[in-house]
């Protein structure tokens, strides 16, 4: 899985060009500072799991993937995961990215259940999000064989059915002239849970460019060892009008989030740190979100 991730990594950031500065510009942070400081404040969250310890969510190492989105000005972005222990069944993912001055936090809820997640160190509740229902509606897939024995075998059959959708985005919400999402061909991340009657699981991305907009997660449901069977389900990744299609009929959608966002139950939530505001590029997170509803309209280039 590791030479995947790895691929898919190096893949994306051809996308990407990071900018540098003049000998005029302020000081600006390098690539590596910058990911080992999102890297910090990603294990800055602490989860817990319906009244659990703490111990059983953990931060899934460094970033899944990076990206930048010069059409909405973000200029570095990561993807990181958060998952329940030794099984490695994602509770929740977030993107970190920075426009401008301002890093921004964007969480979206994977879990079954319920969970509460703060910023460490923050005890006065301002930074707690705690979704009150699943992150995603799970649907059980047709027109498949039941999961096979073979992990490659069971691979293929993920696929197959992360193939039948296709994605778009709308800033709008009239879907005229939505943007088209790409489903990225090779997996993000892979698990399993067989205590929760989970045998394989994969997550699969729904992209725009190189900044991802949709997650779809498909396991392998083995909870009823007579009706053994595949199951999907999409996720939030952006606060735009979303829609996913198949065969020419909307199957899910997700309509426009405030950001940030005014309820701390909902399975998507945006978040900032509670630090001090950073000049440019700069090793710090902002105290508030200076964007307006769903902000990155706000950034949008007008070309």
């Amino acid at each position: 899985m590791r030479s995947l991730q790895g691929a898919l990594f190096a893949s994306l950031a051809l996308f990407g060009v990071w900018a540098e500065g003049g000998e005029d510009e302020p000081p600006k942070s390098t690539a590596d500072q910058r990911q080992a400081f999102a890297e910090k404040a990603a294990g800055d969250y602490r989860f817990v799991l319906d009244g659990r310890g703490q111990g059983n969510v953990v931060l899934h190492g460094g970033p899944l993937l990076r990206w930048n989105n010069k059409v909405v000005r973000e200029d570095d972005g990561m993807l990181f995961l958060w998952n329940a222990g030794k099984q490695r069944r994602p509770v929740a993912s977030a993107q970190f990215f920075l426009v401008e001055t301002d890093w921004h936090h964007e969480f979206q809820s994977l879990w079954p259940g319920r969970f509460e997640a703060h910023w460490q160190g923050t005890n006065d509740g301002s930074w707690n999000w705690r979704p009150t229902r699943p992150g995603l509606r799970w649907v059980r897939a047709d027109r498949i064989d039941a999961p096979a024995q073979s992990a490659n075998q069971r691979l293929r059959q993920m696929k197959s059915i992360a193939e039948r959708f296709t994605a778009s985005m709308d800033e709008e919400g009239t879907f005229e002239n939505p943007e088209q999402l790409w489903l990225l061909t090779t997996l993000l991340y892979r698990y399993a849970a067989r205590d929760q009657g989970v045998l394989d699981g994969a997550i699969f991305v729904f992209a725009q460019g190189t900044n991802f907009e949709i997650l779809m997660l498909i396991e392998a449901d083995v909870s009823s060892p007579s009706a053994q069977s595949w199951r999907y389900g999409f996720a939030r990744m952006s606060c735009f009008w979303l829609r996913v299609h198949r065969s020419g009929q909307e199957v899910w959608s997700a309509d426009r989030e405030s950001v940030p966002t005014p309820d701390p139950g909902s399975p998507y939530f945006s978040v900032s740190s509670p630090s001090a505001t950073a000049p440019p590029n700069s090793m710090s997170l902002p105290e508030a979100m200076p964007r307006n509803d769903c902000g990155r309209d706000s950034h949008t280039s007008s070309t």
